[in-house]
């Protein structure tokens, strides 16, 4: 096994391992904070529901846009990298994180749709079990990242190799 690759295959070791533990501990996280510190719904149009609201909507807003950017670089890498013509194993991974970008899209919009329902029935209430698209939105955006980042490394680290290496000077 070249150097290359066993450095390749530690750092998309390291990747995928540190992916889970970080998506372990931020699951881990809200649940500690959703069962201790929500409170019973208030319908009153108070600071409390417009702050929620509106860190809600601030949320949902910067995955979209996150997401449209992570959609922007991976047409990016997908129409102009060295090997854009030709289909390398590595596409697949681009596919992968399209496909959650996606998917992280479309809890945003189902976000959208359970606020505005919730709005209409002037029952605020983030902890109701039909906001677990705003969750599902965050982790499709964060397995998204991690799918292009090794789709990145490998596009990268395979262009690299092609580059011609300077011969010495008696050559």
């Amino acid at each position: 096994m070249s150097s290359r690759t066993s450095r390749s295959l530690i750092f998309r070791m390291a990747l995928y391992g540190g992916a889970i533990v970080l998506i372990l501990a931020l699951w881990q996280v809200q649940r500690a904070i959703s069962q201790n510190f929500f409170e019973p719904a208030v319908s009153d149009g108070s600071f409390v529901d417009n702050s929620q609201l509106n860190a809600l909507l601030g949320q949902s807003n910067l995955l979209t846009t996150l997401c449209t950017g992570l959609l922007g670089a991976l047409g990016f890498f997908l129409l102009h990298g060295r090997n854009a013509s030709r289909w390398t194993p590595a596409k697949w991974l681009a596919i992968a994180s399209a496909g959650c970008a996606v998917l992280s899209l479309l809890f945003g919009y189902m976000v959208y749709l359970a606020l505005l329902d919730m709005l209409r029935n002037q029952m605020f209430d983030l902890a109701m079990p039909a906001m677990w698209v705003r969750y599902a939105q965050f982790y499709c955006f964060l397995l998204a990242v991690m799918l292009f980042g090794d789709f990145a490394f490998q596009t990268l680290n395979v262009e690299d190799g092609n580059e011609r290496e300077p011969h010495a000077a008696g050559d």
